[in-house]
């Protein structure tokens, strides 16, 4: 009777033990070493939050994607998510890639959102491109702020039909094409699409 009891603890404990989305989304999103990121990045929207924990609290294995995606764990496991996340479908999860510290999972979630074409990512996607809308110096990093501004409007312009191309940093023309891309989505409301 004993070892039951024990064998019955330990799940408990096992069970108390396991996060929330909302912790998973936290940990995956919080930046590990000193300083703050520039620009600096949104907050999750609330329905961004919302369905993300639900498609994890349907899928383990996006789940377990959010958990590969803390920012403590190396590139390549990141990457092997990000994969997951676009093999399962789950856009809300990609979108909450885009508050994640490293610049090169936002990359790929942006990259991700392009090949799967759910214009319920274009709310989310407006607020992540007026917080990118910007200049950044130094050499390395505004050739990876000039991808992101590429990669914003190639995915944008996938999800509304209005193309709009951005080549390197341009916050002048990505402002221009957030005003043509807001048009759209007033145009299409996001809950009929």
């Amino acid at each position: 009777m004993p070892t039951i009891l024990v064998l019955l603890f330990l799940a408990i404990t096992a069970l108390a033990a396991e996060k929330y989305p909302r912790d998973l989304l936290a940990d995956m999103t919080k930046r590990p070493w000193p300083g703050e990121n520039y620009p600096i990045l949104p907050s999750l929207s609330p329905s961004v939050a919302v369905g993300a924990g639900n498609e994890m609290a349907h899928s383990p294995a996006i789940r377990q994607a959010i958990i590969d995606l803390n920012p403590n764990n190396s590139n390549v496991t990141w990457f092997a998510a990000e994969e997951v996340l676009e093999h399962e479908h789950a856009v809300w999860c990609l979108q909450a890639c885009l508050c994640h510290p490293h610049d090169d999972v936002q990359i790929n979630a942006l990259r991700a959102i392009g090949r799967l074409k759910d214009p319920k990512a274009v709310p989310f996607l407006l607020i992540y491109a007026e917080y990118e809308a910007m200049m950044v110096g130094g050499s390395e990093s505004a050739t990876i702020h000039g991808i992101i501004h590429e990669e914003l409007s190639a995915t944008l312009s996938a999800l509304t039909g209005i193309i709009i191309r951005i080549k390197g940093q341009d916050p002048e023309g990505l402002l221009k094409a957030i005003h043509e891309w807001r048009r759209w989505l007033v145009e299409h409301p996001a809950d009929k699409v």
